[in-house]
């Protein structure tokens, strides 16, 4: 017998900011590193931990963390360093979302 596996697919603009290092794992309990971001809701639905976003660019995040304010169509992307972070700065992105 094959197990069924349903994954919602879907585009969504959001608005970009970056974060950095704290020393604090993130609301999944991992450190974060590249590859990693926070999504609170998407069009008003809460995000959860291990969603895909696929950026412009073709690099894939996943979720792996939260605002903890509610955010809704908001993204927040981990770099390595606070350069990082300003140089890019606030952005609007429109991002591929696959939540298993």
């Amino acid at each position: 017998m094959k197990a069924l596996i349903l994954i919602a697919v879907f585009w969504v603009t959001l608005n970009a900011s970056a974060y950095t290092h704290s020393g604090n794992p993130t609301a999944s309990g991992v450190m974060p590193q590249i590859g990693h971001c926070a999504v609170d809701r998407i069009n008003g639905r809460v995000i959860p931990f291990g969603t895909r976003l696929t950026l412009p660019n073709g690099q894939i995040l996943t979720v792996t963390d939260r605002f903890g304010d509610g955010r809704n169509n908001a993204l927040d992307i981990f770099m390595n360093t606070e350069q990082e972070c300003w140089q890019f700065g606030r952005r609007w992105l429109k991002c591929k979302v696959e939540i298993p």
